[in-house]
């Protein structure tokens, strides 16, 4: 969580005028959009697991993995907000990944190309932009580089607010 107090007084939101107490430094998919649109009884064929999944939708397989895209936050040194989602990655991809998942050096393997699974709260469709993925140690969750101009690529690049971030947070539980 982002809290507005870490001067010791809450100070208003310069855009907003409201003071954003307690913001959060993470949102995201428990799954990808993919996985809600299949019924149940595919689900059930299906796996998913926090980082992982493979489940078939119309008699074609398809692969997902668990990343994060990180949006530097000006307001706070050194923070981000992180945007905890999903990306479908073709079958060889996903077989390089899952090779590599347990080895303790696989941050060095070369970054995979994939699509992201999950539709986020911006004007324009994010969901089948182009993603890098960059895997990372284990315990980390993989990088994510939106690879496309959109909204979320200048934000991945410029870096957001604290306001943008509660407003991201508020467009997300609508």
């Amino acid at each position: 969580m982002f809290s507005a107090t870490g001067s010791g007084t809450p100070q208003p939101c310069p855009v907003c005028n409201q003071t954003h107490l307690e913001v959060a430094d993470l949102l995201g998919a428990s799954a990808p959009d993919a996985w809600l649109a299949v019924t149940p009884g595919e689900r059930l064929e299906a796996e998913l697991t926090p980082d992982v999944c493979i489940m078939t939708d119309h008699g074609r397989t398809r692969h997902f993995i668990r990343g994060h895209i990180q949006l530097p936050v000006h307001d706070f040194t050194s923070e981000v907000f992180v945007w905890s989602v999903w990306v479908e990655l073709d079958a060889e991809a996903m077989e390089r990944v899952a090779r590599s998942w347990s080895n303790p050096n696989r941050a060095a393997i070369p970054p995979i190309e994939g699509r992201l699974a999950n539709e986020l709260p911006y004007e324009k469709a994010t969901r089948g932009l182009t993603i890098t993925v960059h895997t990372r140690d284990p315990g980390l969750a993989p990088l994510l580089m939106v690879g496309e101009e959109h909204a979320l690529a200048i934000e991945q690049r410029e870096g957001i607010d604290l306001h943008r971030v509660a407003e991201l947070e508020e467009l997300l539980r609508r």
